[in-house]
């Protein structure tokens, strides 16, 4: 690619790098407007709502000083209850609108309407039938419209020869709390000065403002509101109900620029769109040279470097063979290496678990066909395996859990080679390592495998948070010895809850142990027993079962079959008890399942157990307590019932009979029955009379003794807090 290619493919892009920075211009443009759109709305939001706010003030304040006049003003008093001669009566009336007017700008008229005399007073003074607004305070007068409340937009002329205004009305009826009115005070307030008030707070050539009332009519309005389109903020008064609309005048220079964002989006699209077909353009013109060099070498090309790839890269053409070249190469090695791998672990099992029948001549050609050169003809076998396998998959990752063995199986390998030996390792479970040994020939076998195995427990202890214990059993010469050196060193493990974990374990240990069925099933007889009436002598059981595993070194199968006898044996006592008892049973004996599965030594799952059978023991007691205490209780009441009559009857008297500590009884008798033993007893007593004085005619004074009480007064007291009447009243009512 010479010079003069390059100077062409820069200057084809140029156009592409022009209009990039145009739409960076726009965009920069547009979120400018965008800001001050915003920033527009929120001054006429302001706007609209201080306008509400100074409008809704004004007519509050005006509504305020007319009805506090109306009810405090001895002049509209007056007024109202003389007539049309009392000249004097009418001047004072006529300075208190006055006084009106001058408090508050914005009243275009103000007119009293007597209706005893029909009388008008004010702007447009005279009879009322001859009055122009009659019509409008006549819906009023006979109360089809509620007095209090500011009319919409409408006109008014106090006389017929003047110019009727635009006003809003608020009629106040006197007096102000009587439905029968003397009359009406009516207030107008002209539009166009409350327009003027509001004015000074917007420039009307730059805004607008457009008030409407409730049913949308239009109150106050600027030129340039054209409709919903130009409404930048909109605010309803809680007061009035009236709508306030404000937004740009228009088509100024500000109602062009909030809009015109619009525009720039517009632009920079066909900014985009034009710079992808420019780039189409330009990449298809230098394409062309490219394509008819890479169709040449395609042509006798005798590889695909795009097998399995979506597009084509033909600057990349030749790079991308040789990387499939190599991939393949590569691809191959290491499908070729698994396929060693898991035949050489598949051979393995197939030798040492004897799944398949070979012959010696077999194996010694599989060993030097998988590169196995065993250093001597002898050979010893070590199950490894990790101790708290559950612990180990919850602490660590998969990747991790599969790094961890391997470093388990090199640092086997490679104890091993440090004494000269050859060894063949693999995982035939997630937890096991399996290693076949060969020693030299001048070697002790039986000696170097204790050194191996104690050195490979003593290097994960030290270097990993995990132990391992570890099963041997050697010498073996041929295949049929190492299989049978495998299935014992397997099977030791399974002692390792007895004899501890992370450890040697060989089978000289085993030597001695003798076990005796027939004493487990009697310790766990006696275990389940103790369990069901719940005495202290099941720990010594469990100590007995625990110290004849411990002392017959028994395996973990043993163990587990021991445990689930003891969970059959618990099983079939609980079932002849009551359903309190078997729900006790259900909670403890999930969890003894449970235990079962995650116990790794004979200690563990003995304190698991103590820990289990304490808790089953105590509810097991307090079950018991429980039913003893309902007796109890039980005793108690029914004593109560009896001798409710006796007037020592108390706490402390129970206490004395039952010998139980008095607080104990009235919290007892609270759980039992819900109610404390002074309500039940007051009760019981007031139940008692309340039957002496509807079936006899015995006194006031001897039911009240009969029922425990010798002073009448308390009687008489309780009897009226529980019956909410005396027992004189009670035995009238029931009797009439």
């Amino acid at each position: 690619m010479n010079s003069s290619w390059f100077r062409k493919l820069l200057l084809s892009y140029l156009p592409v790098f022009f209009v990039v920075v145009t739409i960076l211009f726009f965009v920069f443009f547009q979120s400018l407007n965008e800001q001050n759109r915003k920033e527009a709305i929120k001054a006429n939001e302001f706007l609209t709502q201080q306008i509400v706010l100074f409008t809704d003030n004004s007519l509050k304040t005006l509504n305020y000083q007319v009805l506090r006049d109306t009810l405090t003003a001895d002049e509209l008093r007056f007024f109202f209850g003389s007539d049309n001669d009392d000249v004097y009566r009418n001047i004072q009336a006529t300075e208190l609108m006055d006084d009106w007017k001058m408090n508050n700008p914005i009243i275009d008229s103000v007119y009293i309407i007597r209706l005893k005399d029909n009388f008008v007073l004010g702007d447009g003074s005279g009879q009322a039938a001859d009055f122009v607004d009659q019509p409008f305070i006549q819906t009023y007068i006979n109360q089809k419209v509620t007095a209090g409340k500011w009319t919409g937009k409408r006109s008014f002329r106090p006389y017929a020869v003047e110019k009727p205004t635009d006003v809003i009305t608020l009629v106040q009826g006197f007096p102000h709390f009587s439905t029968d009115k003397s009359g009406y005070i009516v207030v107008n307030v002209s539009l166009s000065k409350l327009k003027k008030s509001i004015s000074p707070m917007y420039n009307p050539k730059l805004t607008y403002v457009r008030v409407t009332d409730e049913q949308g009519a239009t109150l106050m309005s600027d030129s340039g509101a054209d409709g919903e389109n130009s409404v930048l903020s909109h605010y309803i008064s809680p007061y009035t109900g009236w709508a306030v609309d404000s937004g740009p005048t228009g088509w100024g220079l500000a109602h062009v620029a909030l809009h015109f964002y619009n525009i720039w989006v517009i632009i920079a699209l066909v900014a985009v769109l034009l710079g992808v077909f420019w780039v189409v353009h330009v990449t298809r013109r230098n394409y062309k040279p490219i394509s008819q060099l890479v169709s040449l070498i395609r042509t006798s090309a005798l590889i695909n470097p795009y097998k399995g790839q979506s597009g084509n890269n033909e600057f990349g053409f030749i790079q991308g063979a040789l990387e499939q070249l190599l991939e393949e190469t590569s691809k191959s090695m290491q499908q070729n290496q698994e396929a060693i791998i898991l035949r050489k672990k598949h051979r393995f099992q197939e030798a040492v678990e004897g799944i398949v029948s070979i012959r010696e001549s077999e194996w010694m050609a599989d060993l030097l066909a998988l590169q196995v050169n065993p250093v001597g003809a002898h050979a010893f076998v070590l199950a490894i395996e990790i101790d708290r396998y559950h612990q180990f998959i919850e602490t660590y990752h998969r990747q991790d859990q599969s790094i961890l063995k391997f470093v388990v199986s090199s640092v086997t390998g490679e104890m091993s080679g440090l004494r000269d030996a050859t060894t063949w390792a693999e995982w035939i479970t997630d937890r096991r390592l399996s290693a076949i040994i060969w020693v030299p020939d001048d070697a002790d076998g039986e000696v170097l495998s204790g050194q191996i195995g104690e050195q490979i427990v003593q290097w994960v202890q030290s270097n990993l948070s995990f132990t391992v214990t570890i099963g041997v059993h050697g010498i073996a010469s041929n295949l049929e010895e190492i299989r049978r050196s495998h299935e014992i060193a397997g099977n030791l493990l399974q002692y390792k809850a007895v004899l501890g974990t992370g450890r040697l374990l060989r089978p000289a240990q085993l030597e001695g142990s003798e076990q005796r069925v027939h004493d487990y099933f009697g310790t766990i007889h006696g275990l389940s027993q103790s369990i069901r009436i719940a005495d202290g002598a099941w720990q010594k059981h469990i100590e007995d079962l625990f110290s004849q595993m411990q002392d017959s070194i028994s395996s973990r199968k043993e163990i587990e079959s021991f445990l689930q006898f003891l969970h059959q044996q618990l099983n079939r006592v609980f079932l002849e008890l009551s359903k309190d008892y078997r729900s006790v049973w259900k909670d403890s004996g999930a969890e003894l399942l449970e235990l079962g599965r995650s116990w790794e030594t004979l200690d563990e799952l003995k304190q698991g157990c103590l820990r289990v059978f304490e808790e089953m023991a105590s509810k097991l007691q307090a079950l018991k307590d429980s039913q003893r205490t309902r007796a109890v209780i039980s005793d108690i009441r029914t004593f109560i019932e009896e001798n409710y009559h006796n007037p020592e009857l108390s706490l402390d008297y129970l206490s004395d009979q039952f010998m139980i500590h008095a607080k104990n009884i009235s919290k007892l008798f609270k759980e039992a029955y819900g109610y404390n033993f002074v309500d039940f007893l007051i009760g019981l007593r007031m139940d008692k009379a309340k039957q002496q004085l509807l079936t006899t005619e015995r006194s006031l004074q001897e039911i009240s003794t009969e029922v425990g009480y010798f002073n009448y007064n308390s009687f008489n007291r309780a009897f009226k807090n529980v019956a909410g009447v005396s027992p004189s009243d009670y035995r009238k009512q029931q009797t009439s």
